[in-house]
């Protein structure tokens, strides 16, 4: 089962929200776990998708009078399947600690917003009666798997309104999705960098601050920026994460945040496709040698007989 991710931005308000609370309520994680009632995290999973909640009361409700949850940033696979029928996994988040030894959760939390680490990842397979804690927690400043492992891929040109619509050739994930519909993109350096000087220019005078993001290249590394107006005539830039290059040096420009489609209007350069074609070949090429590698054979031991 793979790892769930989520947004700080999302999950810690929910944790301060418990730890300010009165009281807290009993949850289907917490009986399981036989932990003792406290300022916890409540995690419901099922299959790729999972949800937290906090257990304070009173409960935290949005202004639509919905209770305020937070959604992973997870895949799913296209076309949809039959209806999920996979078991409900309920699990419990103390956000203190049984020993002064362990980390806290909220501690957790708190760090990755101060070092701007904006991905939570969460292995969810703990023993049968246990919590989840701080242990099966990760910050990352990127978000590292974007695709199911087995993802094939093909080159499509696509676009998207953070990018003023325009479009640009990219490699999409060919049976999966975003949560929400959008297609999950990698792009060649030369692309990603032309993106970004897309995002710039005398354009953006005539924006409103937050409406376009802008993406800046530190060395290799792209950082997505977010325009936020601070209500004394400046504007501040908030990271909303950085785009690593993978394996093949592409990089994930706005993966599970911004929301891609494909662009069938537009023709694909030829030299662009052919380059994405022959990517994507040598990472299938990849998988298929790796999955069919015989198993290594382990040395003799020093004291066994040469015959």
């Amino acid at each position: 089962m793979s790892r769930l991710w989520f947004r700080i931005e999302d999950v810690l308000p929910l944790a301060e929200h418990a730890l300010a609370s009165p009281t807290h309520r009993l949850t289907a994680g917490q009986i399981a776990a036989g932990e003792l009632n406290g300022p916890a995290l409540s995690l419901s999973r099922s299959g790729e998708r999972a949800q937290i909640r906090s257990n304070g009361v009173p409960i935290w409700h949005t202004y639509d009078g919905d209770e305020q949850i937070a959604f992973s940033a997870s895949w799913r696979r296209t076309p949809a399947a039959s209806p999920d029928r996979e078991r409900v996994q309920h699990l419990y988040m103390p956000l203190g600690s049984s020993t002064a030894a362990e980390r806290r959760l909220i501690d957790v939390l708190r760090g990755a917003r101060h070092l701007e680490r904006n991905w939570l990842a969460i292995d969810t397979p703990v023993w049968p009666g246990a919590a989840l804690n701080a242990i099966h927690l990760q910050s990352f400043d990127h978000r590292i798997d974007i695709a199911p492992p087995d993802a094939r891929w093909r080159p499509v040109m696509v676009s998207s309104r953070q990018v003023r619509n325009q479009s640009y050739p990219a490699l999409v994930a060919d049976d999966s999705s975003t949560n929400a519909g959008g297609l999950i993109c990698r792009f060649d350096p030369s692309t990603a960098r032309r993106i970004a000087d897309d995002l710039t220019g005398r354009w953006r005078m005539g924006s409103m601050p937050g409406e376009y993001p802008l993406l800046r290249f530190d060395g290799d590394i792209a950082a997505l920026l977010e325009e936020r107006d601070t209500g004394s005539g400046e504007i501040a830039l908030d990271l909303d994460e950085r785009c690593h290059p993978d394996r093949d040096g592409y990089y994930s420009i706005g993966a599970h945040r911004w929301f891609w489609t494909a662009d069938t209007w537009t023709p694909m350069p030829r030299r662009a496709r052919m380059r994405l074609h022959l990517t994507a070949l040598a990472g299938r090429l990849r998988t298929r040698t790796a999955t069919h590698l015989p198993p290594r054979e382990e040395p003799a031991a020093l004291n066994e007989p040469p015959f």
